[in-house]
């Protein structure tokens, strides 16, 4: 694809010179012809040194960062980078803590067993409960170890427990020791980033305070062997990739000195590191389970209830409520159902579960207690009313639920939920609503300066086709870059950012016909503005790519920089793009000009519109390029409205640049024939018009909220979601039916996502009363 266009782009930019020395030969206006083959060969060498540059500069950037990832040459980190990191992880996980309510009071049993243990590692017990698991995973001496589990066996809890235990010990020992840090692999594909990569990926956009010490701060961290990993819900990675994941943490662990404390599996899905420790979670004893049940016993009004249920347990060991109460995850259930339903609920719950046993078992048990969850969450309280009733928050989250299960995943990307309706739909809206906006700024713009001013507009629909073009930009943009099928930005594998290309070429051909049009007429147009045009939309396709993209300055880290910083980091990024826009566009708008109308006028539009555009084109590939999970720490919320925030000051800049840039043209294009004031108010309409159609543009491309929102839209239809389905999501999570795992949702247990996937059961049918016999004949 890239060839292809590459091709036609240079047959087209070398036949349309010599069309025009043709026509120079056979008599037209030397001058004329002079000027557009000027412009175009001076874009053509502009091009080209900006490419040299380019390739010399990424050149240097390499040389001068030298090889990553190679032991035994680090370089010295940062001597406050690991307490900077430290503090941040303590304060994020203590957090989880407070809300999940793991105090010592409410933690349930968590019994282990020894699996195996190389001799060289030191001594482990056979067996052991919560308190020597926990002390097992923060102990510095084991530089592999593993924990087994089935579903609600422990894992996360004790994990983050273990996160919580070392940092506490590293406080105790004055900042000496590993940082211990806490990750899911939700991000991570074995088959494209190795697990060095990945870490210090997450280690940037989780923990933003590195980002004060310097770019290279993690992996300075990972390559002095100052970090223990603690990896929860190694099983979510893709079954074919596990293999490949295990080689990568093992030359993780051997080459960086990182420690590993994997989490996820069970005895059937082992992660089988050599020299490691594997510790297996057990079911709950009953005994352990009595014990439990008398320690959260609650008070009057429920005690009898509770009792009942505890009385049950111990005298039915082998039921099937004792088994079902095996798992900490189910204990917690039972737990939270009674401390949040009314007195009346809970009793029917107290002599439901019993009968539930006698009907079906522990699973049967176990389907009650999960039923509990949403009634409980969505109960409407004085202090606490609910924004949706119980029916309506189930039956979405069973819809949310059957879509994750089907796609096989177990986080809710918002950004990512409009892949499940078809895009083509939304497409036509972008094309339709894009095609109507730039009909109605070019009928506005004839209409507020026809009366008053000699000049050429544009027409309804040649705007609206325009606009329906540029919609269709806008989409491949946007589409590509939600999806992932071009990360981190939108060009995929194939070397061409496409709808990259389709915006700066109509927007070169917008400023070329401005600039030109009225002053040297439609030959020259013809001419300037196609090899403009092309060499504008090649250069800035090809720019906006992943491997041609500058890395940003390590003070301008979007973690933590302020806006200005970020701002000016964004713009960096998309610098190449930026160029490729305005040089070609400045010069065929500045060399006929100024050639025709004298060289000040020439030189002050040619560098208008080229800055404007590089600030305008730079900034739309800069942020474009990104991702809600890729530069963000912050929830799911946060990163919706910081998305928003990046979306309108885009468009405000974006806007502010391009409607100066054609303000400034008409304006100089009327100053030919017209007064001052005439051309002053004409200038100011058509930029102010111009800024409000470009800077909508720019903002819906940056922004996904735009394209969510529109899927939303689709799925309210279908009834998956309700409209506002972002309050939605996060009333859920602040119910505590959904958790958060950086920028995405999750269900608080996968058990729960399961649960709620399986259709309903459909309500038994009344009983009818039986007919009355028929009496007998007389």
């Amino acid at each position: 694809m890239a060839r292809r266009v590459a091709r036609i782009a240079l047959i087209l930019v070398v036949a349309l010179p010599a069309v025009g020395t043709v026509w120079f030969v056979l008599g037209a206006d030397k001058a004329l012809v002079l000027e557009t083959i000027g412009s175009t060969l001076s874009a053509l060498v502009v091009m080209a040194l900006g490419w040299i540059a380019l390739q010399l500069f990424q050149r240097s950037r390499r040389e001068e960062n030298g090889p990553t990832g190679q032991p035994g040459d680090p370089g010295e980190p940062p001597p406050s980078a690991a307490d900077a990191l430290a503090g941040q992880a303590a304060a994020q996980y203590r957090e989880q803590l407070a809300r999940r309510e793991l105090s010592e009071h409410r933690l349930a049993p968590v019994p282990w067993r020894r699996v195996r243990a190389p001799e060289s590692a030191p001594p482990v017990p056979d067996t052991g409960g919560r308190d020597e698991l926990v002390a097992l995973c923060a102990d510095e001496r084991f530089r592999r170890l593993v924990v087994l589990g089935g579903p609600g066996a422990g894992k996360s809890a004790a994990a983050l427990l273990a996160a919580v235990r070392s940092l506490d010990e590293r406080a105790r020992r004055d900042g000496e020791g590993r940082v211990p840090v806490l990750l899911t692999p939700h991000d991570w594909e074995p088959r494209r980033r190795t697990a060095r990569d990945w870490l210090a990926d997450r280690l940037r956009s989780d923990f933003p305070d590195l980002d004060r010490y310097g770019f290279r701060a993690a992996e300075e961290l990972i390559e002095q062997g100052r970090l223990t990993l603690f990896l929860d819900g190694f099983d979510d990675i893709a079954a074919d990739q596990r293999e490949m994941a295990l080689r990568s943490l093992d030359r993780l662990n051997e080459y960086d000195n990182v420690r590993l404390v994997l989490f996820g599996g069970d005895g059937r899905h082992d992660p089988n590191l050599p020299g490691t420790v594997v510790l297996e979670l057990r079911p709950v004893p009953v005994e352990e389970v009595v014990r439990c049940l008398d320690r959260w016993e609650p008070a009057d009004p429920d005690q009898h209830s509770w009792r009942g249920l505890t009385d049950h347990v111990r005298q039915r060991p082998d039921g099937g409520l004792a088994q079902a109460l095996d798992t900490p995850f189910m204990l917690s259930l039972l737990r939270s159902a009674f401390a949040a339903g009314a007195s009346g609920d809970r009793a029917a719950l107290a002599a439901d579960l019993p009968a539930a046993e006698r009907t079906g078992g522990a699973e049967a048990v176990r389907l009650r207690l999960l039923g509990q969850v949403v009634p409980i969450a969505y109960l409407d309280r004085t202090d606490d009313p609910a924004l949706y009733t119980r029916d309506q928050a189930e039956r979405w989250l069973r819809r949310l639920a059957e879509r994750m299960t089907a796609r096989e995943t177990r986080q809710l990307a918002w950004w990512r939920m409009p892949e499940w309706v078809p895009h083509r739909w939304r497409i036509l809206a972008g094309v339709a609503g894009c095609a109507f906006g730039a009909g109605l700024i070019a009928g506005l713009d004839g209409l507020l300066t026809n009366g008053f001013a000699e000049r050429t507009v544009v027409g309804v629909l040649p705007a609206a086709a325009v606009g329906a073009v540029l919609g269709l930009a806008i989409a491949i943009v946007t589409e590509r870059r939600a999806t992932g099928a071009a990360r981190p930005g939108g060009s995929g594998g194939s070397g061409f950012n496409t709808g990259m290309g389709m915006m700066s070429g109509l927007a070169t051909l917008t400023a070329v016909a401005l600039a030109v049009g009225p002053v040297s007429g439609p030959i020259a147009l013809a001419i300037a503005a196609p090899s403009a045009t092309l060499v504008a939309g090649a250069g800035a396709g090809f720019m906006a790519t992943p491997e041609r993209r500058l890395r940003p300055p390590p003070s301008t880290a979007l973690a933590r920089a302020g806006r200005l910083r970020r701002f000016l980091g964004r713009l960096t990024v998309g610098l190449p793009a930026g160029l490729a826009t305005g040089v070609p566009a400045g010069l065929a708008s500045g060399v006929p000009l100024g050639l025709g109308e004298g060289p000040v006028g020439g030189l002050v539009v040619g560098l208008t519109i080229g800055l404007a555009y590089v600030v305008a084109f730079g900034l739309i590939d800069g942020y474009a390029q990104l991702r809600p999970d890729d530069d963000s720490p912050a929830g799911p919320r946060g990163v919706w409205r910081r998305d928003r925030r990046r979306g309108l000051a885009t468009g405000v800049v974006f806007g502010l640049a391009m409607g100066l840039a054609a303000g400034l043209t008409d304006a100089l294009a009327m100053a030919r024939h017209e007064v001052p004031w005439v051309t002053v108010r004409v200038g100011l309409i058509t930029g102010s018009l111009f800024a409000v159609v470009t800077g909508t543009a720019a903002g819906l491309t940056v922004s996904n909220v735009w394209r969510t929102m529109v899927g939303f839209v689709q799925l309210w239809a279908q009834g998956v979601v309700p409209l506002r389905a972002m309050r939605f999501l996060e009333d859920a999570y602040q119910r505590q039916v959904l958790r958060v795992a950086g920028p995405y949702y999750e269900f608080r247990h996968a058990r729960l996502r399961e649960f709620l996937a399986t259709p309903a059961p459909a309500p038994a049918p009344a009983p009818t009363a039986a007919p009355a016999p028929t009496p007998p004949p007389p």
